[in-house]
C-alpha cells in the first residue's frame, strides 16, 4: 500500500478543503448518487488546477469499500483519455474515503434518454463518444492491459458542458493480460440486470468484452427509444425494454417504422439510413450472435 499511496500522492485532498468546498457535506450539495453513497459538487484545488468538481463520498452501507476505491483511482490514473471521466484527486482521512472528478456539468446520460431538447444529432456524438471511450480500454496495445468495464450502463456516462460523453465508474473493471487478441476472464458476475451480457449474467463467472459490447447495445437502444431498459416499481428492478417486447418484432430492417412510434415523440430522428443503423446495432448486439460484437469499432 505504500507503494500505491506514493505513486498517487500527488492526487491527495485534505478532507478539510473538500468539507469546506460541500460546506460540510450539505444536502444542497448533492447532484448525484447510486450504488457508492453521494454525489457532491464544489470547488477545490487539484494538481491540475482550481476548479467544479464532483466529490464522490464512499458510503459502506452501499457494499462497496477498499477494493472499489483504490481500483478507481489506479484506473482512471493510468488509462486517460478523453471520452473516460478524469480523476482529480481523493481523499482517505478521517474515516472518509472520497474520489473526486471532473466535474460533468449536464449529469449522466439516464436523466436526457426522455428529452426532447436532446437532439438527434446529440445522441449520435454521445453514442459515439461512449463507443470511442470503450474502445480505449478494450485496446491493449503495447503494455497496456486490456480493460473490462462490467458496468456498462446510461447512468454511467456522463456528459460535459459540451455534451462530450464519458465513461465512468471504473470500481468493477478488471484488467485482462496484454496483447492478446481475446481475453476472458473467470469472475463473480456483476452490474444492473437488464444491462448485462445474459450469458455472463447466467454463468455467473465468465466475461469477455464482448459483454461490455452487449451492454453498449442496450445504450444504443436507450437512446433510441428515450427511456432506460429498467425501472423500478415498489423498490423492485423491472426489465422495461425486455428482449420479447422490442428484439422480436425487429424482424427485418423495414420495421424500424412500426418500432419508432414507441420512441421518443417529437424528436427529430435525421435521416432513415442513420435511423436503421442505430436500431440494427443496437438489436445485432443484443442478439447473443457474439460474432457480430467484434463490430463495434
Amino acid at each position: 500500500m505504500d507503494s500505491f499511496t506514493n505513486e498517487f500522492k500527488h492526487l491527495v485532498i485534505k478532507l478539510e478543503d473538500i468539507k469546506s468546498a460541500t460546506n460540510n457535506f450539505d444536502e444542497k450539495k448533492v447532484i448525484g448518487g447510486g450504488g457508492f453513497g453521494k454525489v457532491y459538487k464544489g470547488e477545490v484545488s487539484h494538481y491540475k488546477g482550481r476548479s467544479m468538481v464532483a466529490f464522490k463520498r464512499l458510503d459502506h452501507k452501499f457494499g462497496q469499500g477498499d477494493p472499489e476505491f483504490w481500483k478507481e483511482i489506479m484506473m482512471l490514473s493510468r488509462y486517460t483519455h478523453e471520452n473516460l471521466i478524469s480523476l482529480l484527486g481523493y481523499c482517505n482521512e478521517g474515516g472518509e474515503m472520497i474520489l473526486v472528478y471532473e466535474h460533468a456539468s449536464n449529469g449522466s446520460l439516464d436523466f436526457h434518454l426522455s428529452s426532447t431538447t436532446l437532439t438527434w444529432t446529440q445522441r449520435i456524438k454521445i453514442c459515439l463518444d461512449a463507443a470511442r471511450g470503450l474502445s480505449y480500454l478494450h485496446d491493449d496495445k503495447g503494455t497496456q492491459q486490456r480493460v473490462l468495464h462490467r458496468d456498462i450502463k446510461s447512468p454511467n456516462i456522463l456528459l460535459d458542458e459540451n455534451w462530450n460523453a464519458k465513461v465512468s465508474d471504473m470500481g468493477l473493471s478488471k484488467l485482462g493480460p496484454a496483447n492478446q487478441q481475446h481475453t476472458a476472464l473467470m469472475t463473480t458476475a456483476v452490474g444492473t440486470p437488464g444491462c448485462c451480457d445474459p450469458l455472463y449474467m447466467e454463468l455467473g463467472y465468465l466475461i469477455t468484452k464482448e459483454s461490455d459490447v452487449y451492454s453498449f447495445g442496450v445504450v444504443l437502444l436507450e437512446v433510441l427509444f428515450g427511456k432506460l431498459c429498467y425501472v423500478y416499481i415498489n423498490a423492485k428492478l423491472e426489465i422495461a425494454l425486455a428482449d420479447q417486447e422490442i428484439y422480436e418484432k425487429v424482424k427485418l430492417p423495414t420495421d424500424y417504422k412500426e418500432i419508432i412510434k414507441t420512441a421518443v415523440p417529437a424528436l427529430n430522428y435525421g435521416s432513415e439510413e442513420e435511423l436503421k443503423k442505430i436500431l440494427l446495432k443496437g438489436t445485432l448486439l443484443n442478439s447473443g450472435k457474439r460474432i457480430i460484437h467484434k463490430y463495434v469499432s
